[in-house]
C-alpha cells in the first residue's frame, strides 16, 4: 500500500516553500514546514496544539526570529529551494506516523508528529519548553481520534486523478502546486 499525500498536506508544504522563501532560505526545514502547518490554520496539527496550550502567534515570531534572513527570494526562483536534510527526514518519518495510524493518506497532524520526533529546529526547542513533545502530542491525538484512516471525500486538484508520492515532492519542491 501506498501512503498518499492528502491535499491538506500539498498545501502546507506548498506553504512552507512560500515560508522559505519569505525568510529568504534557499532550503525548506523542518521550520519551514511547522509554519505551513501554521499559515493553513485549518488543521487539526493547529487545533491540537492550540489544545495543549501553545500559543500560534507567538510560536510562528519565535520561529521566524530564528530564521529570517536579510531579504527574501524572489518567487522567480522558487525552482532552486530543495529540502534540507533534516526536512526531508521529517517528511519521510510523517509517513511512518502516517502508516502506524493505518492511514491511507498523510495529514497535517502526522506532519506534526513527525516535527516533534525530528531533532535540531527551533520550533522543536519551543515545544519542548512548553513541555510538549512527541508522546505528549501522540496521546492527545490519540485520545481525540485524530491519526486514524478518514473517510474523505474525494479530492480534486492536481493531485486527485493520480496519487502524490512523498518522494517525489521531496526530489522536485518546485513542482508543487500554488
Amino acid at each position: 500500500m501506498q501512503t498518499r499525500v492528502s491535499q491538506e498536506l500539498l498545501k502546507i508544504i506548498t506553504y512552507a516553500r512560500d515560508e522559505a522563501m519569505r525568510t529568504g532560505d534557499y532550503c525548506i526545514t523542518t521550520d519551514h514546514l511547522l509554519l505551513g502547518i501554521i499559515r493553513h490554520e485549518d488543521n487539526d496539527a493547529c487545533r491540537s496544539l492550540s489544545a495543549l496550550g501553545v500559543d500560534l502567534p507567538e510560536l510562528k515570531r519565535t520561529v521566524e526570529g530564528g530564521l529570517f534572513r536579510p531579504s527574501g527570494i524572489a518567487y522567480g526562483e522558487a525552482d532552486r529551494l530543495t529540502f534540507s536534510r533534516g526536512a526531508q527526514n521529517t517528511l519521510n518519518l510523517c509517513i511512518v506516523e502516517a502508516t502506524m495510524a493505518g492511514a491511507d493518506r498523510i495529514f497535517s497532524t502526522h506532519l506534526l508528529l513527525a516535527v516533534a520526533g525530528s531533532s535540531g529546529s527551533i520550533s522543536l526547542g519551543y515545544l519542548k519548553a512548553m513541555g510538549i513533545d512527541h508522546a505528549a502530542l501522540s496521546a492527545y491525538m490519540k485520545k481525540n481520534d485524530l491519526l486514524r484512516a478518514r473517510k474523505v471525500e474525494p479530492e480534486s486538484g492536481a493531485g486527485a486523478q493520480h496519487p502524490v508520492s512523498i518522494l517525489r515532492i521531496i526530489g522536485s519542491p518546485d513542482k508543487l502546486v500554488s
